[in-house]
């Protein structure tokens, strides 16, 4: 009796064991692909539909940093005619950070402007838009914060154009995601935001701001032509394989923010994160997104033919055998494609069942 209870017990295990196997490889792969990103906050939505493909804590607020310069840019773009000529406040070249070396009384065309602002992160730029489309930076930012809104990005909140620590400057990496997915819309700022470098006005160009590119270049491997060049910031252009944007950002108060964009066979991906502890981890949590992002959606693609073929031969079950046959081959064909792992499954599960039947045979000799 001890010895059956003993053989019953390991079959009931064997059993569970070939049940686990077949429904937790795709919980695993997402439980190790959250561990690898040290990010506080991120998220990766389909730029098509804006399904959110990931996520750890979308909706908790954080400060944004220099990708606020998203929102300061779209609104220019969609506002006013970028050949227009902005004329730098003392406001704006006293602003602090990152800056363009502008000085009060520089006279330059907004799109410049934009470049500058989008690809060496300028708060002085950012502050100049912002003063050229409204009164006053003040009321930009709640020009920004109701373009936020309209769109859907409902938890956030913006109190400057650049992205300057404030309490009440916020957002969400579910809010980004929405406004970014906006401005890649816009065939102008999905431009801006590719380019690895751009040329700059010659008359505005300064020591300043040349010896800082120059530095840029050689961290980011940027032949230095000796003429005026502001030089992308956003290191994951050339650190990811079809990465097309958009923006990165630093505050001490922030850490390291960054929003990335890629499209590989024309899926559109755009990922989303706030809060990573240094730049090399987050590009790296980044990387790490948007491959996660494609795998999950390539996945779902793959599903959706399977069912597909499955609905096929159920509508068709009037066709001939030999029709019929046809159309199971050719399903067979693709499923035997597309789920390797399932294969591989069955498989195990076979030989669990084998040990099963093998212990029977044991356990009738013994009697």
């Amino acid at each position: 009796m001890k010895e059956d209870l003993v053989l019953k017990r390991f079959i009931v295990i064997i059993i569970m064991l070939g049940f686990l196997i077949g429904i937790t490889p795709k919980v695993n792969a997402q439980e190790n692909q959250n561990k690898e990103i040290n990010a506080d906050a991120y998220v990766v939505i389909d730029s098509k539909t804006g399904e959110i493909l990931l996520e750890k804590n979308k909706n908790k607020t954080h400060f944004p940093a220099s990708i606020t310069k998203i929102v300061t840019a779209i609104i220019a773009i969609e506002e006013r005619n970028l050949n227009e000529i902005v004329t730098i406040s003392q406001h704006a070249q006293n602003t602090v950070g990152s800056s363009l070396s502008l000085v009060a009384g520089d006279k330059i065309i907004l799109r410049d402007l934009l470049y500058g602002v989008m690809l060496h992160s300028g708060n002085d730029g950012a502050v100049a838009i912002a003063e050229h489309i409204s009164s006053g930076e003040t009321e930009f930012s709640k020009k920004m914060t109701s373009f936020a809104k309209s769109i859907g990005a409902n938890n956030t909140n913006f109190t400057n154009a650049s992205g300057l620590p404030n309490d009440n400057h916020y957002t969400t990496a579910n809010d980004m995601a929405i406004i970014t997915r906006y401005a890649m819309e816009n065939k102008i700022f999905k431009e801006i935001v590719q380019h690895k470098q751009y040329t700059w006005d010659n008359r505005l160009w300064r020591d300043t701001l040349e010896e800082h590119e120059k530095v840029d270049a050689s961290r980011l491997g940027i032949p230095w032509e000796g003429k005026p060049q502001i030089i992308n910031h956003n290191r994951l252009l050339d650190l990811y394989k079809g990465a097309t944007g958009v923006k990165n950002g630093f505050t001490h108060e922030a850490r390291y923010t960054l929003v990335g964009s890629a499209e590989k066979n024309g899926i559109k991906i755009i990922s989303v994160l706030l809060r990573s502890k240094d730049s090399d981890t987050g590009y790296n949590d980044m990387i790490n997104l948007l491959d996660g992002g494609f795998k999950i959606y390539e996945e779902k693609e793959n599903n959706l033919v399977v069912n597909h073929e499955d609905e096929v031969i159920s509508e068709d079950k009037e066709l001939s055998r030999t029709e019929e046959k046809n159309i199971q081959t050719q399903s067979n064909l693709v499923i035997n494609k597309k789920n390797d792992n399932s294969t591989l499954r069955l498989g195990i599960l076979s030989i669990l069942s084998a040990a099963i039947i093998l212990l029977l045979v044991i356990k009738s000799k013994k009697k």
